[in-house]
């Protein structure tokens, strides 16, 4: 049998993504990732199951390998037909001058999907490499499939993918050291590579990015990814136990609650740990913290007490290397079809070859209990909170059921207006409610604040926002928001100062010269005149 507590997280992860359908204004957009998750959870458990012995988990290694050399094969055949952005002259040049076959337009390949699917199967093909000493012909294959796919990375410029396979290979450098010298040595040695890693981390705050272009240019991406996480949070603490549905929601949602804009603006999180909480909600949350701890107890476990095949290295360093990655990208909600199931395959790898390395040592297996030891004390640890902590969880949950009626509200299709209407009478009830619990909870004072100035209850809105932007004073969602509603009560030179903490100030004010022309249109001349004189009083600022 392979791990129980594993295996239970990934059925639970699985069940989770099916229960992500509800709360999505549009059930129809999750439905390509719920297959993929479902399908991956299918794979995890039939390689794990099915895997008796060492020789088939390597062959269904082999297969995944050579797969993942075929696709990198098909990827730099392709490169100069997809026109990537924003890829340096270097990389964009190698890449058209090894462009080796005619247009043959299967699906686009986002560099960063191509990456997150290489990046778990690299390692696999250099544990096969390792391992198979026996066979010339084995070896020459996986050499040529780990050119392939180290030069297909290469042409992402996936930096995520290149940060997780380097933090890949201190590891296995580590491991590899620890095994093989003198434990002094190998800890001196150890201390050496950490050390190097720390030197470069204090080059770059001191200053020495401004001598390294490519730097610069990550370092700048990273703070627009903080920002990003620090909204997405946000807005994730508002759907806290449901999310927002599983699939493309993110788009629509994260543009009219995060940043009162009408338009998509970004189509996912660029995080796994956060697009798992947002589309499958909290249990889907705590399905993948169990994943990963169960996960890498599993790895020490095998490591310390066993002598498992060069392959089950391999597929924890590929898990590893994709998690690493999934702290600022989380490719597997996009190309859910061939992102997904890599990562499962090489969970699943992993757990049926530390299986079989355990069955073959002479010590007694973990009985049940202790195998479930980590999901009853994660179990327990959330009992324990929603007890203590019992006013504010519920109120959380009247916001949370708040926001999911709000969303339908504004977002769904094919409601009328007497159902849209309904939905957002439903969602302040639920607003109003959490505020009675709770009444210092930031997330339903903004979001009712926010829902009364929609609805033109500007008097109303004010308290709400003014609470709310005290509370989360770096949240465009509470910011803009309150700036908003100072203009259409009148208090422009507030408003200007409110929304002059927005680091977009000229988008601002064209949008509120927008507002005002919007505003005469609809016959709202005092409405007009606050967002003219808002938005000159902002462009003096």
């Amino acid at each position: 049998m392979p791990p129980t507590a594993l295996t239970l997280f990934v059925i639970l992860f699985a069940a989770s993504a099916v229960l992500g359908l509800r709360p999505a204004y549009d059930p129809s957009l999750g439905q390509g990732a719920l297959n993929a998750v479902l399908g991956s959870a299918f794979l995890y458990l039939a390689i794990s199951l099915l895997a008796r012995t060492t020789a088939a988990a390597r062959a269904v290694g082999a297969l995944v390998a050579l797969a993942g050399g075929v696709f990198a094969l098909y990827f730099i055949s392709q490169f100069a037909y997809h026109n990537y952005p924003d890829t340096p002259a270097l990389i964009e040049r190698l890449g058209n001058q090894t462009t080796f076959l005619p247009p043959i337009w299967l699906m686009y390949l986002h560099p960063n999907g191509v990456a997150t699917l290489l990046e778990v199967l690299l390692p696999l093909a250099a544990a096969l490499f390792v391992s198979s000493r026996r066979s010339l012909v084995i070896r020459v294959l996986c050499a040529f499939v780990i050119v392939v796919m180290l030069y297909a990375v290469f042409l992402t410029f996936s930096r995520g993918a290149w940060i997780g396979l380097g933090a890949a290979a201190v590891l296995a450098a580590a491991l590899a050291l620890a095994s093989r010298l003198p434990r002094g040595l190998a800890t001196a040695a150890i201390v050496v590579i950490v050390a190097l890693v720390a030197g470069g981390v204090v080059f770059v705050l001191a200053g020495g990015i401004e001598r390294l272009p490519f730097l610069q240019s990550t370092v700048a991406a990273a703070e627009s990814r903080l920002t990003l996480y620090r909204n997405a949070l946000y807005l994730a603490s508002d759907y806290a136990y449901t999310g927002i549905g599983l699939g493309d929601t993110f788009a629509m949602v994260y543009s009219r609650y995060s940043l009162l804009i009408f338009v998509p603006f970004l189509t996912y999180a660029h995080n796994l740990f956060l697009a798992v909480w947002l589309g499958q909600g909290l249990l889907g949350l705590v399905a993948l913290a169990g994943i990963v701890i169960t996960f890498y107890a599993l790895v020490a476990r095998i490591t310390r007490r066993a002598a498992p095949d060069a392959l089950f290295h391999g597929a924890w360093l590929g898990v590893t290397a994709t998690l690493v990655h999934g702290l600022t990208d989380s490719r597997q909600y996009i190309e859910s079809p061939w992102a997904m199931p890599a990562l499962f395959i090489a969970l699943a790898l992993a757990a049926a070859l530390g299986r079989l390395a355990l069955r073959e040592q002479p010590f007694e297996r973990p009985r049940l209990a202790a195998r479930l030891a980590v999901p009853v004390v994660i179990g327990a640890a959330a009992v324990v909170a929603a007890l203590a902590l019992n006013v504010p969880l519920r109120a959380l949950w009247a916001t949370n059921q708040g926001a999911v009626d709000e969303t339908r509200a504004e977002l769904a299709p094919g409601l009328d207006e007497t159902q849209r209407a309904e939905l957002q009478e439903s969602a302040i009830r639920h607003y109003q409610a959490a505020l009675a619990l709770d009444p210092g909870q930031p997330n339903a004072s903004r979001r009712l604040g926010n829902l009364y100035v929609a609805l033109e209850r500007y008097d109303e809105a004010v308290p709400l926002l003014e609470k709310a932007a005290a509370a989360e004073p770096d949240y465009p969602g509470a910011v803009k928001g309150l700036g908003l509603a100072y203009v259409w009560v009148g208090r422009t030179d507030e408003a200007a100062q409110t929304l002059a903490r927005l680091d977009n100030r000229r988008d601002i004010v064209n949008e509120l010269y927008t507002w005002s022309t919007f505003q005469g249109e609809q016959n709202r001349p005092d409405l007009a005149a606050y967002a003219r004189e808002t938005a000159d009083r902002l462009d003096r600022l």
